[in-house]
């Protein structure tokens, strides 16, 4: 089993990051974390997540104190390295307005 972990900057600011961690076997999938995080007070906290922590992919919504507030499950046919484009895209192409609702910024 291979484990592969690294992050990326979203912007030039270095306070909103894309954190990656896929594990893999035999050059397929078989766990993954990817999770947007920005920086609360000097410390990132995580704020979207997609994972299969549970034996299954599905997207976290998590809260200012890091819990949970909404769990959705991916569609049950992607194999778990399109579930992991697919929340790659995601954070990418939406992490301003996932940080703007953290943060209560709806305008």
């Amino acid at each position: 089993m291979g484990v592969i972990a690294y992050e990326v900057e979203l912007d030039d600011t270095a306070l909103e990051w894309l954190r990656l961690r896929v594990e893999t076997e035999r050059g397929r999938v078989i766990g993954f974390l990817a999770q947007y995080e920005t920086t609360v007070a000097g410390q990132r906290t995580p704020v979207i997540r997609y994972d299969t922590a549970h034996g299954f992919a599905h997207r976290d919504v998590l809260g200012r104190r890091g819990e949970v507030i909404a769990k959705e499950a991916l569609a049950s046919h992607l194999s778990f390295r399109e579930a992991l484009d697919l929340g790659v895209r995601d954070i990418r192409a939406n992490w301003r307005r996932y940080r703007g609702d953290f943060f209560g910024d709806r305008s």
